[in-house]
């Protein structure tokens, strides 16, 4: 006989498990039936609310919460993308700008190269550069605009070509920097000889030959000209041209900031010149055609057979040879000076004079303005002579110097030339 069980009947919703039983149990109190209370003017309603559609709407607002929350965090991914972009981009464009501001000296420097290179390799090879490189050509071996790397590789590779050019031209410069001491070094040493031969200290007439300069200097400054400027041409013949002086911001004071000692050397080289230039150190009588007669200083006198003493030296040349200024220089005096007959005094610059005795004619007058090589008497025998020469003085602050080491200093100075 089978044995029959009796179970009570499970209520409707009741759950078959604890865990169960426990989870109806919160959701029960969570969400246990709810009403709105809705009052108008006449009646008041009721709206029931069943816990089902609570759990709903809960779930509702959590979800749109969890996807607030997820989109707010995806898009603030985003911006930061976005922002590292645009960083990146700025940095590029900055980069860019520099390397094109780079690249546009780069240009101007190839293009000052080319022109100052008067038909050199150099000179050839930055034309052909500033050529590849002028209106947006794009250069061999660079494959498109777009192409970075490629284009700065062929940027670069100029600067290295026109980088190799500058240690080139910087050795070049170098050579000749060194060419030129050498050169101005012994060029001053000549110079220095020959004044040295006339028996003049040097220090005195370099100190007033650099006075003299910087006195010229600012003259042209002021009036545009010095004395014996265009030389007596008509400006037609002289290039003639004009305008207020401004100082140059280069050249000279480049080269003294840079090259002090070959600066130095160079100025002192054009007041040795200048003096030199200025010295009587030519002969008065034509062509050397001519001999000594007589010396300059203790001597026995020809009228009287004892010792005197003699201020210049007697040149005799053939019968009526012609006297030249053996400088440039002004005639300060042109007369008889008793012993000395019909005579020439000729001032020089730099307290220089020559004295021209014994003429037959005097071809000059006082005031006169006479250049190197320029006639201004013949021979004679006027005064205390025995016989047809001239007396030639050349006579410094003053003090009579003997005209012998002048004419050996003018010898010199031809084999210079």
């Amino acid at each position: 006989m089978a044995k029959t069980t009796n179970k009570a009947p499970r209520k409707p919703g009741q759950s078959k498990s604890a865990s169960g039983r426990f989870f109806q149990s919160i959701f029960g109190r969570l969400f246990c039936k709810r009403s709105v209370i809705i009052i108008s003017d006449h009646k008041t309603q009721h709206l029931p609310f069943s816990g089902r559609v609570q759990a709903m709407f809960t779930v509702l607002a959590l979800g749109f919460v969890v996807w607030g929350s997820f989109s707010s965090g995806s898009y603030m991914a985003a911006q930061r993308v976005i922002d590292e972009k645009e960083r990146k981009l700025a940095t590029f464009a900055q980069e860019n700008e520099k390397v094109e501001a780079e690249f546009t000296l780069l240009k101007q420097d190839l293009q000052k190269l080319a022109d100052s290179g008067k038909g050199g390799k150099a000179a050839d090879a930055a034309k052909e550069i500033v050529a590849q490189y002028s209106n947006d050509t794009k250069p061999a071996g660079v494959a498109s605009d777009d192409d970075t790397s490629s284009k700065y590789n062929a940027v670069f590779q100029r600067i290295s070509f026109l980088e190799n050019k500058v240690k080139e031209l910087q050795s070049n410069h170098d050579a000749m920097m060194a060419d030129i001491r050498a050169t101005t070094g012994g060029k001053i040493k000549e110079l220095e000889k020959v004044i040295a031969r006339t028996g003049v200290d040097a220090e005195p007439l370099q100190r007033a030959a650099e006075a003299k300069r910087l006195q010229d200097e600012q003259r042209k400054e002021k009036y545009g000209r010095t004395e014996g400027d265009n030389k007596g041409l008509p400006a037609a013949e002289s290039d003639a041209q004009g305008g207020p002086f401004v100082p140059a911001t280069t050249g000279n004071s480049v080269l003294k900031e840079k090259e002090t000692d070959l600066y130095f050397n160079l100025r002192k080289l054009m007041t040795l010149n200048d003096v030199v230039g200025a010295m009587p150190l030519a002969a008065p009588l034509a062509n050397n055609d001519y001999r000594q007669t007589s010396g300059f200083g203790t001597r026995v006198d020809p009228f009287r057979g004892v010792l005197g003493y003699h201020a210049g030296v007697d040149l005799a040349g053939p019968s009526g040879s012609k006297v030249y200024s053996t400088n440039d220089g002004r005639i300060d005096f042109a007369g008889w000076k008793t012993a000395y007959g019909n005579v020439v005094d000729v001032k020089h610059e730099y307290g220089f004079a020559t004295r021209y005795g014994h003429l037959s004619k005097i071809l000059v007058r006082p005031g006169q303005v006479v250049k190197k090589g320029q006639l201004i008497a013949i021979q004679g025998s006027t005064g205390r002579s025995t016989g047809e020469h001239v007396h030639y003085e050349v006579r410094y602050h003053d003090t009579p110097i003997n005209p012998g080491n002048f004419l050996k200093a003018g010898e010199d100075v031809r084999a210079l030339d």
